[in-house]
């Protein structure tokens, strides 16, 4: 007799469920951007504190898609939609939003999700499993009623245990936003949105088959925390609201038409937030005469803003005047310094001019970004190509390795690995990466397939469980 172990089984099951409720996570699009990222980093990182985790083991990943909507997957992984920021109003409600995220982490849900459900679908199991003996000793009819009544009970456990996550989060994000004098206020206007959107598209849902509580109810729970608060009232501060209108004006510009964005921001709008938004449209449409005028603006008054200068630099290096990117960018890394997308916008582009006399700088801008963020495959290309300009195979086919390492092209890289070691000096440390690189990338090629040309493995999110707000 074959026996299921109910750990397995049951893991197994959780994951399916997850799968089915968490599609929007699936066919993830990651966007990377210094500025929203610092802005997001700059608002929760007081929140994460105050929950007691450390915001050092902390990511936060932009999702380059229009949904509304964050999740916490994968450990201490904060997932947030751009359309969540084209969406919300206010800075106070994205506060909400993160600090209801943290109170998933704090709370160590993720972690313990595992061994609950387990012990919560034990029953169930068994019940499958009589139904499926009914159906093999040729009860058909009854064997896959009793499957399927197992089935929607063990969904309403595991739904179950989800809901309790949800609102013990709420509670928990609303003692976070106390703690650092933030109003809980954004929150409820948040949830208010969600329940908008559930009166749309979800009136006649079964409230208790759904991945969180319903809306409605967890606005009643919160109301009442929330107007008790001595800080329900505190208002975002004028400079929140500044920095949020730019960046939030930055992400329609990209994720929007072009003349999406610029219906919206129509020229009459003389606002910051506007002319940021029209000169990424303008850039997008293409009309580089317009992006620069709208650019130029920004920079007139504000030349201290980095990420003014690197969008300046994004609509010159499209024009193909490298020198001139290059400049600006230079200016986005020096106010801007250790950030490693801009320092990877300079070096890219100091490679790019193709002047052998702008190799070794490039070299250095890379190599400085990639000790700060060294998955960035882009940034381990280029660095490839400077190093070959400069005449150093060795270190270029390492480069090379490690950048078909980050794409998860395993046979690349070892192929480039094992041409590096050959031309570096034997026991150096760039020989002994190149040795890494060869024992790890082997490990994770199947036995069949080693020797042949590796295919690019793009993200993979089906290895997370999310955690919907």
């Amino acid at each position: 007799m074959i026996r299921f172990p109910i750990r397995a089984v049951s893991a197994f099951l959780a994951a399916a469920l997850s799968f089915c409720l968490a599609s929007p996570a699936f066919a993830i699009s990651i966007a990377r951007d210094t500025e929203i990222e610092e802005y997001l980093w700059q608002q929760t990182r007081p929140v994460m504190v105050a929950a007691g985790v450390d915001p050092n083991a902390v990511h936060i990943y932009l999702i380059n898609e229009p949904e509304f909507n964050a999740f916490v997957a994968g450990g201490q992984n904060i997932f947030v939609f751009l359309g969540l920021i084209d969406e919300l109003d206010r800075p106070n409600q994205v506060l909400g939003v993160m600090a209801h995220e943290t109170g998933h982490i704090a709370g160590g849900h993720l972690a313990r999700g595992s061994a609950d459900v387990s012990n919560e679908v034990a029953p169930f199991l068994i019940t499958l499993l009589a139904g499926l003996a009914a159906v093999l000793a040729g009860e058909g009819q009854a064997g896959m009623g009793i499957i399927m009544g197992a089935q929607q009970a063990m969904q309403r456990a595991v739904l179950g245990y989800t809901r309790v996550q949800e609102n013990s989060a709420d509670q928990a994000a609303i003692t976070f936003l106390d703690k650092v004098h933030k109003s809980g206020r954004g929150m409820l206007e948040t949830f208010e949105k969600f329940a908008q959107n559930e009166l749309l598209v979800d009136q006649a849902q079964d409230p208790f088959a759904r991945s969180h509580p319903m809306s409605r109810d967890r606005l009643a729970a919160l109301e009442t925390r929330v107007n008790a608060s001595p800080y329900a009232d505190v208002p975002d501060t004028p400079e929140d609201v500044a920095a949020y209108q730019l960046i939030q004006a930055k992400v329609r510009g990209f994720m929007d038409q072009p003349m999406t964005t610029l219906r919206r921001y129509p020229t009459s709008d003389t606002s910051d937030a506007a002319h940021y938004a029209r000169a990424v449209a303008y850039y997008r449409y293409p009309d580089f005469n317009a992006a620069n005028y709208e650019i130029d603006t920004l920079l007139q008054k504000y030349p201290g803003n980095p990420y003014f200068w690197e969008l300046k630099g994004q609509i010159l290096a499209e024009q193909r005047d490298f020198r001139g990117a290059a400049a600006a960018f230079d200016k986005s890394v020096k106010l801007k310094p250790k950030a490693p997308l801009l320092e990877v916008n300079l070096g890219a582009t100091l490679v790019a001019i193709g002047d052998a006399a702008q190799f070794p700088r490039a070299v250095k801008i890379l190599e400085s970004a990639l000790s700060r963020d060294d998955s960035n495959a882009f940034a381990w290309l280029q660095l490839s190509i400077a190093y070959d300009g400069l005449g150093n195979e060795g270190m270029a086919a390492l480069a090379m390795a490690e950048q078909r390492f980050n794409m998860g092209a395993y046979g690349d890289a070892v192929h480039f690995a094992t041409r590096a070691k050959q031309l570096l000096p034997q026991g150096s440390r760039a020989a002994d990466r190149a040795d890494d690189i060869i024992v790890i990338g082997t490990g994770q090629i199947p036995e069949d397939q080693r020797g042949k040309p590796s295919k690019r493995r793009g993200f993979d999110p089906s290895s997370l469980t999310e955690s919907q707000p």
